[in-house]
């Protein structure tokens, strides 16, 4: 197999109202939105893109559909690039957590913490991995890009760089920010650009 740049696009901001999103449908703001297409100009730019995939939540799978159209390549939607599974926790006001459990994430990370109805982190972990060793097998082409989310990106990132998942978790990724590896079947990746959304030029 020939070495691949991976680009892992994640969502802009979205609307949250305070309040865990979880896999809610909770929409891109319009800055949301204008942020991911900033990231995508630049993405673009530094490699043709040649295949995607996305989440199925509607932050991530509108903005997939319409560029994957709009630059002619294949797009995979897979429930297993979906956020966390938070079960009873999906949709609590982030303010009252935080006062509640304000490690609740790191202790959620490290198996200390069970989601009643939610996923633990070892099935997030080996969903996500599923989906993307399956995609990656049957995607072709030098850049294939991913558009999911910020636990999604940490679990990708902590397999494909060899990291401690809460050596990983530090690697951040801003809203409609992206990260870019260099894959070679074999061998190490390496993590070549971190970018935060380029400002608006207005």
């Amino acid at each position: 197999m020939n070495p691949y740049t991976l680009t892992l696009l994640r969502h802009g901001d979205i609307d949250h109202q305070g309040r865990l999103a979880g896999r809610r449908e909770v929409p891109l703001t319009p800055e949301g939105s204008a942020m991911m297409d900033r990231s995508w100009h630049q993405i673009a730019a530094l490699a043709p893109v040649s295949s995607m995939a996305t989440s199925p939540l509607t932050r991530c799978r509108e903005f997939a559909v319409r560029h994957a159209l709009a630059a002619a390549v294949p797009l995979k939607v897979d429930e297993r690039f979906a956020e966390v599974d938070l079960g009873d926790w999906d949709g609590r006001e982030q303010a009252a957590l935080a006062a509640a459990e304000p490690r609740w994430e790191q202790a959620w990370q490290a198996g200390q913490l069970s989601l009643f109805g939610g996923e633990s982190p070892e099935v997030f972990h080996t969903r996500v991995l599923s989906g993307f060793s399956e995609w990656i097998a049957a995607s072709r082409g030098c850049h294939r890009v991913l558009v999911t989310h910020g636990p999604v990106i940490t679990a990708l990132l902590t397999e494909l760089l060899d990291m401690a998942p809460a050596a990983a978790s530090l690697i951040t990724i801003q809203p409609g920010g992206f990260v870019q590896l260099s894959i070679l079947q074999g061998h190490p990746a390496y993590l070549m650009r971190l970018d935060a959304p380029p400002p608006d030029a207005k």
